[in-house]
């Protein structure tokens, strides 16, 4: 009985999607497939939830899954939604494995354009999750599960909500009471985005997540090609020591798993987050400034050149002409280590070239 009933006398039910409020059905008079949803709520609470239903039919975007219609049958309202054919990210990471890092990164891109444009429109999305994210097989991720009520909730409950999806996206669970370590950028903004005190702005979400979708860390580079030419790491550090210099005050978290390499070679230092640095590239003042950053920026560009972090006693073997540099800069009295102007004389020599 229940496969031939026709909702608004067009929509023919078919078979159940997950959960058993959500149906696939066939549009009749616009001969396609689409999504719809019974909103199971109090009576008290239907009109509001309408009203919510109805403006949030109004979002368009592309990593949207749009609202059609609201209607009631038999007292009973349904949302009408769009047929988006893909893989929830849910069935995707339980079904094979956690994403990697470029992938959940173009994944949240998508996921946060669409929640820009609803929390402008003044909707908040309520019900971030895996299970509401589609993959498709274009490689483009959709968000559900607009028009549901929302329980009064702000924008930053989606923020949050989104990185616990990005959680679980690459480390296959929840966040639970300890999210995952490491020093990579989209950790630590995982970690950072679900700190009690509340995300970092979302520009610098937006941000890391565009650059992770197409550059890589630079520890993944180094893991990948090995230790790189004292000319190219070099490069790095005039690229790094610039972006530093144009900042007002210190960095704090100056090391490979914050530096992102552009297929061209461009290194860009991400937006400091909570995290800080990890000990092999923490300064021995162990106090945050200019100064630290600079003893930082040394040990990231000798694990560069050599491959590994720097320890006592360790050798430059691969470092060449940039030895020198990286003596002075990874020197433990902070006066000791080279002012930015001359540091960026001596990265130009290393490279071989003035700019």
């Amino acid at each position: 009985m229940a496969e031939t009933r026709k909702l608004a006398g067009r929509y023919r039910l078919l078979n159940t999607l997950g959960a058993g409020s959500v149906r696939l059905a066939f549009d009749e008079i616009e001969h396609r497939d689409v999504v719809v949803r019974e909103l199971r709520i109090p009576v008290e609470l239907r009109e509001s939830a309408l009203h919510e239903a109805r403006r949030a039919a109004g979002l368009r975007h592309a990593s949207i899954a749009r609202v059609i219609g609201v209607l009631v049958e038999d007292r009973v309202p349904w949302l009408v939604m769009e047929f988006v054919s893909g893989m929830s990210l849910e069935q995707a990471v339980r079904s094979r494995q956690p994403l990697p890092v470029v992938q959940a990164a173009r994944m949240g891109v998508c996921v946060l354009s669409a929640l820009a444009v609803a929390h402008a429109a003044g909707i908040v999305h309520g019900q971030v999750s895996p299970g509401n994210v589609l993959l498709t097989g274009t490689g483009r991720a959709v968000l559900t599960g607009f028009g549901v009520p929302s329980l009064s909730m702000r924008p930053s409950a989606d923020l949050w909500s989104l990185a616990a999806t990005l959680h679980f996206a690459v480390e296959g669970r929840p966040p639970g009471q300890v999210p995952a370590e490491g020093a990579d950028p989209l950790r630590s903004l995982i970690r950072a985005m679900l700190h009690p005190a509340g995300s970092p702005p979302v520009e610098v979400v937006r941000e890391t997540l565009e650059r992770l979708a197409v550059d890589q860390p630079l520890d993944q580079v180094i893991r990948t090609l090995g230790p790189l030419p004292p000319a190219e790491v070099a490069e790095i550090g005039l690229a790094l020591l610039d972006q530093l210099q144009a900042r007002e005050g210190h960095h704090g978290a100056v090391q490979p798993g914050s530096i992102l390499i552009s297929d061209q070679g461009r290194a860009t230092l991400v937006a400091p987050l909570r995290s800080g640095t990890v000990p092999a590239f923490t300064a021995p003042e162990g106090v945050a400034s200019p100064a630290a950053d600079l003893w930082s920026l040394g040990a990231t560009l000798f694990t560069a050149v050599e491959g590994v972090p720097p320890a006592p006693g360790a050798s430059l073997a691969r470092a060449g002409a940039l030895a020198p540099v990286l003596f002075r800069l990874l020197s433990g009295d902070p006066a000791d280590r080279p002012a930015p102007d001359v540091l960026r004389h001596e990265l130009r020599a290393v490279m071989g070239h003035r700019r």
